[in-house]
């Protein structure tokens, strides 16, 4: 979703991020965008680069919530403060999409609250996805639906091309809700099934887009 034509520019400066023009921050990987807890001052357009959005639980676990890429919204509903931390996978550039700005402007502008519905209910959807890819799909389907929502974010031809896969297994692991080791046993095993190959741990290629599809909603068909 892109909101390019409400991002209102603000003249900010914070330790993890370089300024690189009004309002458009350059993030380093793993600089924090914010922390749980931290007032909610505004929303962030990812311009370019990838962000991890994840809880950390009292005994050190973590699970990663969503990750955004160019193009998508981070911080918006999330009341008066921010529910997770959320940091730059790769050199990432964002521009801050101020609180109180964006609400002068939907008072002007009433348009601009149809956008942000859209935003909303993206993600609304998102969640809904997680919850039922953590609650009822088998580790095969839930790497599986992952690389399938990777392939996603490109455009152009897919089956055949490197797509980018920013993330390490580790991340992926604590988006999914498995194990590391479970993550690089799967995505064997797709490779072995000649679904996708691995060129590399940055990257990916999607072999068959039919079967990818399939064992992502149901393992029991596919061998």
């Amino acid at each position: 979703m892109q909101l390019s034509t409400i991002a209102l520019a603000v003249q900010t400066q914070t330790p993890a991020m370089g300024a690189i023009g009004t309002g458009v921050r350059l993030l380093s990987a793993y600089d924090s965008l914010f922390r749980e807890g931290d007032e909610t001052t505004g929303f962030y357009e990812i311009l370019s680069g990838a962000v991890r959005a994840y809880k950390i639980f009292s005994d050190g676990r973590r699970q990663i919530v969503a990750f955004a890429f160019a193009g998508d919204i981070v911080g918006f509903g999330h009341g008066e403060t921010y529910r997770f931390d959320c940091d730059a996978l790769t050199t990432t550039r964002v521009r801050m999409i101020p609180k109180s700005s964006l609400l002068r402007a939907m008072r002007e502008r009433p348009e601009l609250g149809e956008k942000l519905l859209e935003v909303a209910g993206g993600e609304v959807a998102n969640m809904q996805d997680l919850s039922i890819l953590l609650c009822r799909k088998t580790a095969i389907e839930r790497t599986a639906s992952f690389l399938l929502t990777m392939a996603g974010k490109s455009a152009g031809p897919l089956t055949g091309r490197q797509l980018p896969l920013p993330m390490c297994r580790a991340d992926i692991a604590d988006y999914l809700g498995l194990t590391i080791e479970t993550v690089s046993r799967n995505m064997t095993r797709l490779k072995a099934m000649r679904v996708i190959d691995l060129p590399n741990r940055g990257s990916f290629v999607v072999r068959d887009m039919d079967r990818l599809r399939l064992l992502a909603q149901c393992e029991g068909n596919m061998h």
